[in-house]
């Protein structure tokens, strides 16, 4: 089939069939975490807490130069 038929008043329902485009998509549910998952996710939002506490402390300590 061409993909592109402009002479054709069907021919993009037909693709959109045939690629089931159509169809509702997949319902997305929440994943759940394993422990281990949870610490490196709690950790790196401890690293990221802590540096933006080091660069806070380094602007205002060049500020006051």
């Amino acid at each position: 089939m061409n993909y592109y038929d402009k002479d054709s008043e069907g021919a993009l329902a037909a693709l959109a069939q045939e690629e089931n485009w159509l169809a509702p998509p997949t319902e997305i549910t929440r994943v759940v975490l394993r422990p281990w998952q949870q610490a490196v996710f709690w950790g790196l939002r401890l690293y990221i807490m802590v540096m933006l506490a080091v660069m806070g402390w380094g602007f205002y300590h060049s500020m006051n130069r």
